[in-house]
């Protein structure tokens, strides 16, 4: 997806989350600091969001709780399960959720363990109400991140679950002819899933007469700058089933691609290309017989006449009888 679709779309959603209070469940066995706690971090401030605050005085009750909070912040030195152990637990249960170890004990190696074991923060108690603040700030930088990032994801599947809506192949390739994302369509007219087919390059999933023409043609459409339309595509599937489609090609901005990518939308228009054919040849069977009555003296005869309808008829009703190969030739040499 693009830069600019991809940023407009997750700031929407981060517009509905930055504001939202941030609700942190602080783990202390002490209650009276933990009263403190409180009334520090919840105080009157101008920074944005504002945080909610619950106090929990036992660590094993933490994990019924979580899928209710944005950030943990919790002691270290506590009975029953001390704060490493509890971030053990909770990364069981999330492993992106905020987790900050707030502690009075600090040394070098519960610090050193505590970033192994992937806490998000690390700040040691005392120095007073600045602490406080400290404290808060890192919470709000941490959440703000996390939302960022579900922010992000949520756009991803958003997007996402609207091309794969499409009934055209919806696909996008770097300068290598590698699929960076094709959606649910596309990747069926490959008997494939989008999943299989992304990572591919076009010499793996086309023949190679047929994906040395699609890299000729994103080459050019680089090169050039501009969007090139191919109105009849031909190409036949694995099973030896025949299918034309008109492509659309474009120049394409995405950051996982240097200095730039193909944005392509393929419509398969099978159907009406053996539809326009079958009333190309009607007519013309038409015209000969209105040319043999106009002869006057060499007017059809009974059975010239039932044969001629005979083939009127089957062009009309089996459309499979079309040379789809003769329609494109035919296209190319109006063009």
């Amino acid at each position: 997806m693009s830069r600019a679709s991809e940023t407009a779309v997750t700031h929407l959603f981060s517009q509905r989350l930055r504001d939202d209070p941030i609700e942190v469940l602080h783990v202390e066995d002490d209650r009276r600091f933990a009263e403190l706690s409180v009334a520090f971090l919840e105080r009157d401030s101008t920074d944005s969001p504002p945080l909610e605050v619950r106090t929990e005085t036992d660590p094993t009750a933490v994990t019924d709780q979580l899928d209710e909070v944005d950030c943990v912040v919790s002691d270290y030195d506590m009975p029953e399960r001390d704060g490493l152990e509890l971030l053990e637990k909770v990364r069981e249960f999330d492993a992106e959720l905020p987790f900050i170890l707030f502690t009075g004990r600090g040394s070098e190696e519960i610090a050193s363990k505590a970033i192994s074991a992937g806490v998000t923060d690390y700040l040691r108690k005392g120095g007073g109400a600045e602490n406080f603040d400290v404290l808060a700030n890192r919470i709000r930088n941490a959440v703000a991140t996390r939302r960022a990032e579900q922010a992000a994801d949520q756009s991803h599947r958003l997007l996402r679950d609207v091309i794969d809506q499409l009934p055209q192949c919806i696909f996008v390739k770097d300068v290598e002819g590698q699929y960076l994302l094709i959606n649910e369509a596309g990747a069926a007219s490959y008997g494939e899933t989008p999943a299989e087919i992304e990572g591919k390059t076009e010499s793996e999933v086309n023949d190679p007469e047929l994906a040395a023409r699609f890299h000729e043609e994103d080459q050019t459409v680089i090169e050039d700058g501009e969007t090139a339309r191919i109105r009849d595509q031909y190409r036949i599937d694995d099973e030896g089933d025949e299918y034309v489609e008109e492509v659309t090609k474009t120049p394409f901005g995405v950051e996982t691609a240097s200095p730039t990518a193909i944005l392509g939308i393929a419509d398969e228009v099978t159907e009406e290309r053996r539809k326009a054919a079958q009333l190309d040849s009607a007519r013309e069977l038409a015209a000969q017989l209105r040319t043999r009555f106009d002869a006057g003296d060499d007017s059809p005869t009974r059975d010239e006449l039932v044969a001629a309808l005979d083939d009127l008829e089957t062009t009309l009703s089996d459309p499979d009888e079309i040379d789809l190969k003769d329609v494109l030739q035919d296209d190319e040499d109006e063009s």
